[in-house]
């Protein structure tokens, strides 16, 4: 997990514009209620290529950041990490995973599962959320 981390404030660091990740999910849902923004969970595994690719990819578009930025507050949370997640509302068996909850932590649009590139991720973002 540390490596992750380190990986994100890395490839985050390198651009000015970025999203904020939370690594609580108490923390994210709170700001969500301060804010009054949805809550984007994004939940990924330790050594999964396709998390680390979606965070150096799709996550680094800018249309994709003022989307995001502009509408939800963000967690990552990894798979089996300490800090708690209702594991049982964001249940998957396959990673990266991507929900959508309003402030009552009930599902919004479609959630994804497994990796989504750029172009799809900004379809799926206007679809649903634009």
């Amino acid at each position: 997990m540390k490596y992750v981390f380190l990986f994100l404030f890395f490839v985050l660091s390198l651009h000015a514009d970025n999203i904020r990740w939370f690594g609580s999910y108490d923390l994210a849902h709170q700001e969500v209620l301060k804010t009054h923004k949805l809550l984007m969970v994004f939940l990924i595994e330790k050594k999964c290529p396709d998390s680390k690719k979606m965070l150096s990819t799709t996550f680094m578009d800018k249309e994709i950041l003022k989307i995001v930025n502009k509408n939800f507050v963000c967690a990552l949370i990894t798979k089996d990490q300490d800090e708690t997640y209702p594991i049982e509302l964001l249940y998957t068996l396959e990673y990266p995973a991507i929900f959508f909850l309003d402030k009552y932590e009930l599902f919004i649009g479609k959630n994804i599962f497994g990796y989504i590139d750029s172009q799809s991720f900004k379809k799926h973002l206007n679809l649903y959320f634009n």
